[in-house]
Formats: C-alpha cells, structure tokens, sequence
C-alpha cells in the first residue's frame, strides 16, 4: 500500500480508493495487451513459418521441429521452454477433453510463448545495442528476410517503431501481470504505441480494439482528480 499512502499523503481510505482505481485501470490495459499480442504473435508466427518452409524445404512446424538457422539460435531455450509448458498442458487434459491424449500441435506450442521472446525477435535498436554484433545482425537478417512482413501497413525499413512498440508494451504488460502499481505510468502514450502495434498488423482490428478498450473512461476516474 505504501506507493498509495504517499499519493494520498498517508491517508487510508484515499489510499484504498486509488488501489481499488489501480486494479480497474489494470484489468482494462490486460484487456487490450491480450488482444495485442495475440494480434502480434500471430502475425510474426505466420511469417517465420512461411519462411522456415522455404529455408528448410519441410512443412513441420518451426516450433514443433528444430528451424532454420538464425531462428534457431535466437530461440533454442524459449522455444523448449514454451514446448514443456504445452506438454504439461496437454497432460492435465481431462478424459472427456475433446483432445484429451492428442499430441501437442504448432498452436498449442504457440499460445505458450512468452511475450519476451517476440520482442528479442526485432532488431536491438536499444542505444547501448551493438548493430555489429552476432545476435543483431540475426535479428536483422530475420527483419529482412521475414518479419518487415508482418507488420505491411507501417513503413518501418530498419524495424525501428516496431521493436520500440513491443518494448514499451513488453514492459507494461509485466508491470500489470505483477499487479504493480500504475500511478506514474503515462498509460495512454502506451495504449496508442499497442493500437498503432496492431494497425502496423491490421487496421480492421485496431479499430475493433480501439473500440471496446476502456482505459480511457477508467483512467478519467482517477480518484483525487
């Protein structure tokens, strides 16, 4: 509570009515990073199959099997990660789930993904961030050759706005998953890098996120203002 009581100069009750604000204003930014990174992953995941496929010259899965390289490298320990969670997922299926005792498919691994994994994807466009260095050059030749794809309504050649995007939003999404507070957090420059995320991807759904979000109407309520 201590962050709270020092907005509200110690005073308990105002302090309580800005937690319960800051879990409102929580739980309507999840709602629009949920859709975000669905909208994310599903469009870098699209890519890289298509260019996994043409790599290797097999249909499997770049998830399921081992990709080509620089993929591979850039993502062994997540990709295995994500890969156990799913078939521990799949172990817990009831016996009158509809897939119960079905082996783990492409989706399945997917939707395990940590939301990390597709940011350390993007060009490091970070200052500190060495453009010569092995794991960059990777990232940009994956940029090249795939990625720039998934994002067609954004002109981004050296991907840029989309590693910035995915960083910020990165960020936020871990700070509201911990249920940290969001007091001095300027929430609406982060809603409009996501919306502008998913237009890069596509406009019909940002405009259909846009739409329901309702981070502004909460973040309006804040108590004491």
């Amino acid at each position: 509570m201590q962050p709270y009581l020092v907005q509200t100069g110690g005073n308990e009750k105002d302090a309580l009515r800005l937690y319960r604000w800051n879990l409102e204003l929580t739980a309507a930014v999840h709602e629009v990073l949920g859709v975000t990174e669905v909208v994310l992953r599903n469009a870098m995941d699209r890519e890289l199959q298509a260019w996994n496929v043409k790599r290797t010259g097999r249909s499997g899965s770049w998830l399921l099997q081992e990709p080509a390289t620089p993929l591979r490298g850039l993502t062994a320990g997540k990709r295995q990660s994500a890969l156990n969670r799913a078939q521990k997922e799949a172990g817990r299926r009831a016996v009158d789930h509809p897939r119960h005792g079905v082996p783990v498919s492409h989706d399945d691994v997917l939707a395990q993904v940590m939301f990390g994994m597709w940011k350390d994807l993007l060009p490091n466009h970070h200052s500190q961030a060495s453009r010569s260095s092995l794991d960059n050059s990777n990232r940009r030749l994956l940029w090249e050759a795939a990625l720039k794809n998934s994002f067609p309504n954004e002109v981004d050649p050296e991907g840029e706005k989309a590693y910035w995007r995915v960083v910020h939003i990165h960020h936020l999404r871990n700070r509201v998953s911990h249920m940290e507070p969001l007091l001095g957090i300027d929430v609406g420059d982060r809603m409009r890098e996501a919306f502008a995320l998913v237009r890069s991807i596509d406009p019909a759904v940002a405009e259909w996120v846009s739409g329901i979000s309702r981070v502004q109407d909460v973040a309006g309520r804040r108590p004491g203002r």
